[in-house]
């Protein structure tokens, strides 16, 4: 009754002050609106950073990208807490088309792309200068291809909607043509974009040829990635920090490695990642929440380092309680990953950036691309060394005569999980490798043929009488 009887006082009161005079109307000079958006700087460059917003994501957002290239591998599990029974449907192979994180993470991606279809649809007529025109025209360009590049990744075959005015039931897009479409687009963000932007966290030269070498490399377009790599090495502005357990820090996130981060800050709520918060064991003597929800990772990985291997130093394997109780993880699947260690964090947000393309990937990717194309040869051994050299001065130096084609690739993929766990990289290598499956078997999983995608989901299904459900589900 008090919802009505506001409803009624509140027409009351309109219509006593029509009565007296004519009704107020006020001018904002200050805020944008449906008419003024789209037809100046101001306008489109808030729709623009709209569009980065959807793209560079944080805290759970992160997160679901995580559980979904890592939690059906065979690095990482979670379990806990109120996300553990949406967790599990993702690490046991039971996921269908209304997995809430399956849609999350669809949905944010045609997010991007409407924004960025709104802004290159309105481009042009605005009276930009035309080197700025130009760049923000390569970022709208990388930020859609990146799009279309993830949706693919974990959905396959998706529609290509490269309007504002899109047809209302669109259907499917073959691989062939989605391919042909984000290898152009990259390659023109590329040639369009600085190797260094003034503007921190905008998109760079470098980040549209590392994306466009992981792109080729999990298209098994081995030359063309290996061409992306060289070109992205050429440009002379990245190199291996020489530190792997420092690299990470907050304090050292702005270095020559990182190409391409998701950008996580401390200082405003809901934007940072909370790494931290869903890796701390019970009790563990550190500020800060504590999730029930525990990120863990397998002791046959973490077995895997070898004893002089730095990079296994940033995953926890005991520790000492509060309490001052010793708790061994390693050995009950328990161990916990330190990668992203903030000790200044507010709340759950953490600063340190997610690193979505180091050089490290782009050396390794470099080095699988020529295996693939020459077998064994002494630039792969040597590009890998680079990697290893930098985990430790007592890392083991490759050989070349130690290796035939297969047992390099065998050792490249595992090279890459000591390198990037933690990463989002896990699921798309072993599919690359053809192991994704079969990995899974292995672990009891009930993994089916069709599992190497996502389904499409369900509301998407139901809105669009064109689009077919991907195989399986």
């Amino acid at each position: 009754m008090k919802k009505y009887s506001l409803y009624i006082a509140g027409l009351f009161l309109l219509t006593t002050l029509n009565a007296c005079e004519e009704q107020l109307v006020e001018e904002p000079y200050d805020q944008l609106s449906p008419s003024n958006i789209l037809n100046n700087e101001v306008g489109l460059e808030s729709l623009l950073i709209s569009a980065y917003g959807y793209m560079q994501v944080h805290r759970f957002g992160l997160i679901q990208w995580h559980y979904l290239e890592e939690g059906p591998s065979d690095l990482f599990f979670e379990s806990g807490g109120g996300q553990a029974r949406d967790a599990a449907f993702i690490q046991d192979f039971t996921f269908n088309s209304e997995h809430p994180w399956i849609g999350g993470v669809y949905d944010g991606r045609w997010n991007a792309i409407r924004d960025v279809n709104l802004f290159l649809d309105n481009v042009e007529a605005v009276n930009y200068s035309q080197a700025d025109k130009d760049e923000r025209i390569a970022e709208a360009r990388f930020i859609r291809a990146f799009s279309y590049y993830l949706l693919t990744k974990w959905f396959g075959e998706v529609p290509l909607t490269l309007s504002s005015t899109p047809e209302l039931y669109p259907a499917k897009a073959p691989a062939s043509e989605m391919n042909q479409f984000i290898e152009s687009e990259l390659r023109a963000a590329a040639d369009g974009l600085p190797s260094v932007q003034v503007e921190a966290n905008r998109i760079t030269k470098g980040a549209a040829l590392g994306i466009l070498t992981k792109f080729f490399l999990n298209t098994k377009q081995w030359q063309k990635c290996i061409d992306a790599a060289d070109e992205l090495i050429g440009l002379g502005v990245y190199d291996l920090y020489p530190d792997y357990e420092a690299m990470f820090a907050p304090e050292n996130e702005v270095n020559s490695e990182f190409i391409f981060v998701m950008p996580q800050t401390r200082d405003a709520s809901g934007m940072g990642t909370e790494w931290l918060s869903l890796s701390l064991p019970p009790a563990y003597p550190i500020d800060g929440p504590n999730f029930a929800a525990q990120f863990r990772y397998y002791d046959a990985f973490v077995n895997s380092f070898a004893p002089e291997d730095n990079r296994r130093n940033l995953i926890l394997t005991s520790y000492v309680r509060n309490d001052g109780q010793l708790v061994q993880l390693l050995g009950n699947d328990n161990s916990r990953s330190f990668k992203f260690l903030d000790p200044n964090r507010i709340g759950a947000d953490q600063e340190n950036d997610f690193p979505m393309v180091r050089y490290a990937d782009i050396l390794l990717s470099k080095a699988e691309a020529i295996n693939e194309l020459q077998g064994p040869n002494q630039e792969s051994i040597d590009l890998i060394n680079l990697v290893r050299a930098r985990a430790g001065e007592n890392m083991e130096i490759l050989q070349l005569a130690n290796f035939d084609q297969s047992s390099l690739r065998d050792h490249i993929l595992q090279e890459r999980a000591w390198e990037f766990y933690s990463e989002t990289k896990r699921r798309s290598d072993l599919l690359r490798h053809g192991k994704f499956i079969e990995k899974a078997l292995e672990r009891g999983k009930d993994a089916k043929p069709y599992n190497v995608l996502y389904p499409i989901p369900q509301g998407e299904i139901n809105a669009n009488e064109n689009l077919v459900q991907n195989d399986g589900y």
